[in-house]
C-alpha cells in the first residue's frame, strides 16, 4: 500500500497544495510599499503634544468682582415701614435728590438715605455738612457699606 501510484500522487498534491497555502499567506503579510526612511527635516517638524491630565482640560474660574467701598448719607431710621416712605417723600421733595429706603434686618429699622452713594467719604461728608444745615437733617449721618463693581 505504500508504494501504490495513486498514494504518491495523493501526497505530492498534498505537499504542493501547502506550498501554495504558504506562499499565499508569505504573499498577503509582506508589503508591497517600501517604507522611506524619516529624514533629519522630517524629524525636526513633528510635534508629540504633551499629555494632559483631564482635570486641567475645562478648568475654567469665573472673575471675582471687586468690592469697594461707597458711602451713604443714612438721613433717618424708623421701625415703621409708613413713617419711613413718608420721611423719604418729604425729603425728596427738600433735597430734590432720589431716596431710598431699606429694611436692615440686623437692626429691624427701615433705613432712609440718599441714592446714589458716593464713591469717596470726602464728598459724603461735604454733602452731609451742606444737608445739616437745614434744621430737617441736622442728625444725617455718614455709613459705608461695601459694594461691587
Amino acid at each position: 500500500m505504500g508504494n501504490h501510484p495513486c498514494f504518491i500522487m495523493y501526497s505530492h498534491q498534498k505537499i504542493y497544495f501547502l506550498i501554495l497555502i504558504s506562499s499565499f499567506c508569505f504573499y498577503a503579510c509582506s508589503s508591497s510599499e517600501e517604507i522611506p526612511k524619516e529624514s533629519k527635516a522630517d524629524v525636526d517638524t513633528v510635534y508629540v503634544f504633551d499629555e494632559i491630565p483631564p482635570e486641567d482640560v475645562f478648568k475654567f474660574e469665573s472673575p471675582k468682582p471687586k468690592i469697594v467701598d461707597v458711602y451713604i448719607v443714612q438721613i433717618g431710621a424708623f421701625s415703621d415701614f409708613e413713617r419711613a416712605k413718608n420721611f423719604a417723600d418729604e425729603s425728596w421733595q427738600k433735597l430734590n435728590r432720589e431716596i431710598k429706603v431699606d429694611y436692615k434686618q440686623d437692626k429691624k429699622l427701615y433705613v432712609v438715605w440718599i441714592y446714589p452713594p458716593f464713591n469717596d467719604k470726602a464728598s459724603a461728608i461735604k454733602y452731609r455738612s451742606e444737608i445739616q444745615k437745614d434744621g430737617d437733617f441736622r442728625d444725617a449721618w455718614i455709613n459705608t457699606i461695601e459694594s461691587t463693581k
